[in-house]
């Protein structure tokens, strides 16, 4: 597993006007294979890819945080009971388990309830920051005002 530096890290969701300390921390696992081979990976895509994989059952929720790399990166991924993949990455080869902040998980009726809300576009980090209010267990609704 890529190992990170978590001061760093909320530092980093905090300058992003997130409550760093209530998000919770978690490990993406690689998926099996011939799972993975069902999946929906197209490159560079996750929040496609993640929202697809909930619509056809290769995911129970769509998560929706930030990959924690020395500079944390805005992404979608999949779970399914209490474990967390990434198809859009594992699907590149070479997959590492890493370690992901989630900012928000949504069932698969919620998910679609805020595609239809947002253009149709899967939700993603800049519609969460939209409705913020709605998220204010994990972003700073305060700092945002200022």
């Amino acid at each position: 597993m890529t190992e990170v530096n978590l001061d760093n890290v909320r530092q980093q969701l905090t300058a992003l006007n997130l409550k760093a300390d209530k998000m919770r921390i978690v490990t993406v696992s690689a998926m099996d294979e011939d799972v993975l081979e069902s999946c929906t990976s197209n490159e560079g895509e996750c929040f496609y890819n993640s929202y697809m994989n909930v619509i056809y059952g290769k995911g129970e929720r769509y998560v929706l945080g930030y990959r924690l790399e020395n500079e944390v990166i805005d992404h979608a991924i999949i779970r399914k009971g209490d474990q967390y993949f990434d198809p859009t990455l594992q699907a590149e080869g070479d997959f590492k388990e890493y370690q992901y902040a989630v900012m928000a998980e949504f069932t698969v009726f919620d998910m679609m309830k805020h595609a239809k809300s947002n253009k149709d576009f899967p939700p993603d980090v800049d519609y969460i920051f939209s409705k913020a209010s709605k998220f204010k267990n994990v972003i700073d609704v305060e700092r945002l005002k200022k």
